[in-house]
């Protein structure tokens, strides 16, 4: 009988804990939802600014709460949040649409050890445009690119697993990109992007094309593929005229493998097994 009582006591503390919690997240949702709406809706780029940075402020208040990891934060029409099964790291990423029809970027990552027991945050901070020239490189949280991650997909390789990261970048009215990127965690290091595990010896792979023709990129669970439209130009001649790219109809694949991921290209629908 006592040993019952006892388990009772757990049951309903448990359970007041969890609702407790439901009820904080709830509260912050409908606060990001708020705050998202002025960033997209501000009648003027200074009032966006303004709505944008109580947005990070709040974020981060957020991110330093008690057990914030275990947040079920939810997506807004511009703030994206993903995190893999084992949550031992949150990235959060959001865009502030300028009047001109430009975008800048914000994130912030929280990197958390097991269970939540200590939690670390960094600001990724928008300094850099991501292009062929910068494709090969390491990139610190501290000199960001820019883009919206809208998955992640953990990938383990001897005893170091990374992130794989699907992103887009709005650009400009002519192009944007869809982004396949890597984040790399070592312990005691600050995280950074970009990593050899793909066998096209690059450390991402970024896809720009044409503003008027969107493509596709997501990653299949059931085959565990990423598989994205392939692209090339239009008119069969504008090589790197990416204003003119545009999906061929077929696709392109990275599949797992023991050393990363390997690239196959031009594969159409029907022979995806």
């Amino acid at each position: 009988m006592i040993i019952q009582k006892k388990i009772i006591s757990i049951l309903l503390l448990l359970s007041n804990y969890l609702f407790c919690q439901e009820q904080i997240t709830n509260y912050h949702n409908q606060e990001l939802a708020i705050l998202s709406k002025e960033i997209i809706t501000g009648q003027s780029d200074s009032t966006r600014l303004e709505a944008n940075k109580k947005l990070q402020n709040y974020l981060l208040k957020i991110l330093n709460e008690k057990k914030s990891y275990l947040y079920q934060l939810e997506n807004t029409e511009n703030i994206y949040i993903i995190q893999p099964k084992d949550r031992k790291l949150k990235i959060i990423t959001w865009f502030l649409p300028y009047l001109d029809g430009t975008y800048k970027y914000f994130g912030i990552i929280q990197q958390c050890k097991k269970r939540g027991t200590k939690c670390n945050t960094y600001i990724l901070d928008d300094r850099i445009e991501l292009t062929a020239n910068n494709n090969n490189e390491i990139i610190e949280y501290n000199n960001w690119y820019g883009s919206i991650y809208y998955d992640i997909i953990p990938i383990k390789l001897g005893k170091q697993k990374y992130y794989t990261l699907l992103g887009w970048d709005g650009n400009n009215s002519n192009t944007s990109k869809k982004i396949i990127e890597v984040l790399k965690i070592k312990k005691k290091k600050n995280p950074v992007f970009g990593a050899n595990i793909f066998n096209n010896n690059n450390k991402r792979i970024i896809l720009e094309y044409s503003t008027e023709y969107p493509i596709s990129l997501q990653y299949d669970e059931q085959l565990e593929y990423i598989v994205f439209d392939h692209i090339e130009p239009i008119d069969g001649v504008s090589i790197n005229n990416f204003s003119l790219y545009a999906t061929n109809l077929s696709y392109d694949i990275l599949k797992k493998s023991a050393f990363g991921w390997e690239l196959e290209e031009n594969i159409y629908l029907n022979n995806l097994k």
